[in-house]
C-alpha cells in the first residue's frame, strides 16, 4: 500500500477529510473517556489512554521500519 508523503502538497479535499477526521475523533474520544469516567472512576480512563498511546506508538514504529531501505532489513 502506498502511502502519501504528509510533508509534500496534499490536494485540498485531503486535508478537509482529514480535518473532520480528526475532529470526528477527538469528539468521540471525549464522550467514551467521559462515560467511563461516570461509570468507572478515572483509572479505566487513564488505563484506556496509556493503551491507546502505547497502540499508537507501536504503529509509528511499524511504519518507520516500514519506511527503511530494503537493505537495512535484517
Amino acid at each position: 500500500m502506498k502511502r502519501h508523503d504528509l510533508r509534500g502538497d496534499l490536494p485540498e479535499i485531503s486535508t478537509e477529510l482529514l480535518s473532520a477526521g480528526l475532529s470526528f475523533l477527538a469528539v468521540n474520544l471525549l464522550w467514551i473517556f467521559f462515560a467511563l469516567w461516570l461509570l468507572y472512576g478515572m483509572a479505566p480512563v487513564l488505563l484506556l489512554a496509556v493503551a491507546m498511546n502505547h497502540m499508537i506508538n507501536r504503529l509509528e514504529v511499524r511504519y518507520l521500519v516500514e519506511d527503511r531501505s530494503p537493505l537495512q532489513r535484517r
